[in-house]
């Protein structure tokens, strides 16, 4: 559970706070970015919408698997939990790099020392 969280919160530190700045605004500018982040708004709302409709036609503990489950039977079910186990082990190691990127981000050159970074600077 710990290195989940840890890569969660570094791939959503790292989408919604260093990339807008450095990665959207110089390509898309400042009309492509604020849609890009509009767009991504709506379908966040979107997905609230159902999930507040689902809670309320299934007031029992849900999450992804029991309500797919129980809207379409099991054997969705069975498939929407595999793919959501998946998809959280990918996050894992898919944005478990960001970590160094935040790190070199907001901290800059602190860590960049030892033999390979001296060698580079010396020539």
């Amino acid at each position: 559970m710990g290195a989940w969280a840890l890569s969660f919160g570094c791939s959503v530190g790292w989408g919604s706070f260093v990339m807008p700045g450095t990665t959207f605004l110089p390509i898309a500018g400042p009309i492509g970015t604020a849609i890009g982040l509009g767009l991504g708004g709506l379908v966040m709302l979107i997905l609230a919408a159902n999930f507040n409709y689902l809670m309320n036609r299934f007031p029992d503990g849900g999450g992804i698997y029991t309500y797919t489950k129980k809207a379409f039977g099991y054997d969705h079910g069975f498939l929407s939990a595999w793919f959501l186990i998946t998809t959280y082990i990918a996050i894992i190691w898919a944005n478990a790099t960001a970590l160094p990127l935040i790190a070199r981000t907001v901290l800059g050159d602190t860590f960049r020392f030892g033999y390979l970074y001296m060698k580079r600077w010396l020539g």
